[in-house]
């Protein structure tokens, strides 16, 4: 799950004002003072001041004009920014030269994000002093935020030549370069804001965010490491540093990092959010939709949170919830192929094909680039029996992403069912390479590698499989049926042991046992097999009549004469001559 944090920006700094041009009053000295800010002040201090001496009517022209522009300051340093603009109006009313009220008017309306107010200060800035620096790179900052990047580009590169120390200015231009992708360009900025300015966390945190981008999560994590020591209160780092440890797979970490986002602002469903996705990773699938839920109840209209806690219940098998939550993540994303995709895959998993595949159909129409969408379509195909549409999705999906062992293990499926031994075997053999612990893919290589009578590989991927599931009694049950049919009875029926005392409810397998007993000449011992999968299987006409013949082979004539009969009562024909 990417952050969708954004490179940090620093503020554009208010302009310092000259002092006033004319003589003074000797009682009007304590406000002078106080209006210029000659000693530090509380800013209401300083606005009553300037309004005292603009009401005096002793002022007026020029130092009028900078009166105006130092009150102007003051109301924007606590944040009043209509007052402010009204004083700086005046100012320039006063001395259509006055630069700083400009400037300082170009702040406020960056402030109030009114752009082209704020482009049209600088311009006016600019045009009396064409080496101002600062007003180059708030201007670029401007046309950055209306998207025009080339001018943006212009005026931040005039104004580092202007002022080679602009930390701000190599900071802005950075940014740019991060908008476009320009990772190298804009590392190469955030290291001269760094060299510039050794404190800066924003610094040290855009950069790390840059590496981020080039996906050398090492140098992003020390940078955002070095942002967290200067500034612990920077939840974006504690975001991109989680984001990096979870790349790096060290999950553990990057929950700490997003547990220092919750401390910091216990609202922040994104923060949530990010640390269920890495639970999730982690397949703690209960913390992970806590965390959902929690996130949900603080902004219900996350689709992309809706979409993982579905994932989240598709993993639990929790189907209709699964689906819910698609539902929503849908209603609010509706060309969301991946939620498509995955609710059409919930849907299969219910049994209701109808409906997964015109999930699935739409996910395609939505991105034909999606492999899942084909890899799920496909299971839908085999699940109704149409190995060949199923084959066709699965090689679509596997052209899109050759990585995926499920795929082509579901193919190799898909080919044996259609009795194209090779051609599963090719499949299984590619599963095996990209996930060598999947035992069902040595599994059904072997019972492929069985059918084409290459015993001996078969009884190899049969070992393998029980190795890595010791529990599969299917496993345990087909070498059995090999080494029967290569003759090697007792590690048949040592087969068989393991297979029953994994599953005791297996009529095949205690048949199979009871015909290698019988070619050890075991009479009593397959007696009691074919008894037992008699019992498991009704009508099994070949239990009953292999017993009859073990019961004929110790001397019970009848009861192998009622045996027989009893098989062929189920079917006429077993036991006679072609």
């Amino acid at each position: 799950m990417r952050p969708t944090v954004h490179a940090a920006v620093a503020a554009a700094a208010i302009m310092n004002v000259v002092p006033l041009y004319g003589s003074l009053h000797a009682q009007t000295q304590q406000q002078v003072a106080a209006c210029q800010g000659q000693s530090d002040l509380p800013l209401d201090t300083v606005i009553g001041s300037c309004s005292a001496l603009v009401q005096s009517g002793k002022y007026s022209g020029r130092d009028l004009s900078t009166v105006l522009v130092i009150r102007g300051t003051a109301y924007q340093r606590k944040g009043e920014l209509d007052r402010a603009i009204q004083d700086y109006n005046q100012a320039i009313g006063l001395d259509p030269n006055e630069a700083t009220a400009y400037y300082n008017r170009g702040v406020a309306y960056a402030r109030k994000g009114e752009w082209d107010h704020a482009i049209q200060d600088y311009d006016q800035v600019i045009k009396n002093d064409p080496t101002n620096a600062a007003a180059f790179r708030n201007r670029g900052r401007m046309y950055q935020e209306k998207n025009q990047f080339d001018r943006a580009l212009q005026d931040f590169d005039r104004a580092i030549k202007l002022d080679p120390k602009d930390e701000t200015a190599f900071t802005y231009r950075g940014n740019l370069y991060l908008h476009r992708n320009a990772f190298d360009q804009a590392i190469g900025d955030y290291d001269q804001a760094v060299r510039l300015n050794p404190n800066s966390a924003t610094d040290f945190y855009n950069r790390g965010f840059a590496y981020s981008g080039k996906e050398q999560w090492d140098r992003a994590i020390e940078n955002y490491s070095e942002a967290i020591k200067l500034d612990p209160k920077l939840s974006a780092a504690f975001y991109g540093r989680g984001f990096a440890f979870q790349k790096q797979n060290q999950i553990d970490r990057a929950i700490r990092d997003f547990d220092q986002v919750i401390a910091l602002d216990s609202s922040d469903a994104s923060a949530f959010a990010f640390r269920g996705s890495a639970y999730q990773r982690k397949g703690e699938l209960d913390r992970a939709i806590a965390d959902f839920d929690r996130a949900l109840k603080i902004n219900a209209n996350d689709a992309t949170t809706l979409y993982n806690r579905g994932v989240a219940h598709s993993s639990k098998k929790q189907w209709d919830s699964a689906i819910q939550d698609f539902d929503r993540a849908i209603k609010l994303q509706p060309n969301d192929a991946s939620a498509f995709a995955y609710r059409g895959a919930a849907y299969q998993r219910k049994g209701e094909l109808d409906h997964a595949m015109e999930d699935l159909d739409r996910a395609v129409e939505l991105d034909a680039s999606l492999a899942v969408a084909f890899a799920y379509r496909g299971a839908v195909h085999s699940t109704k029996g149409e190995w060949d549409q199923a084959i066709q999705d699965y090689t679509h999906a596997i052209k899109i992403d050759p990585q995926d062992a499920a795929t082509f293990y579901n193919r190799g499926v898909a080919y044996s069912r259609k009795q194209q031994w090779d051609s599963a075997i090719q499949d299984f053999d590619q599963a095996i390479r990209l996930h060598p612990d999947d035992s069902s893919a040595f599994h059904n290589r072997g019972l492929a590698h069985q059918k084409k009578g290459q015993f001996d590989a078969a009884i190899q991927d049969f070992g393998q499989a029980v190795r890595l599931d010791p529990g599969d009694a299917a496993a345990f049950a087909l070498r059995g049926t090999v080494y029967q049919g290569k003759g090697d009875l007792d590690q048949a029926i040592q087969d068989y042991d393991r297979a029953l005392q994994i599953d005791p409810s297996d009529a095949t397998t205690f048949y199979n046992r009871g015909v290698a007993h019988a070619g050890k000449k075991q009479w009593d011992q397959a007696i009691q097999d074919y008894g037992q999968a008699a019992n498991l299987k009704e009508k099994f006409a070949a239990a009953l009549y292999n017993r009859g013949v073990a019961k004929e082979q110790i001397g019970d004539k009848a009861g192998a004469d009622a045996d027989i009969a009893a098989a062929r009562k189920i079917d006429p024909d077993i036991g006679k001559q072609p």
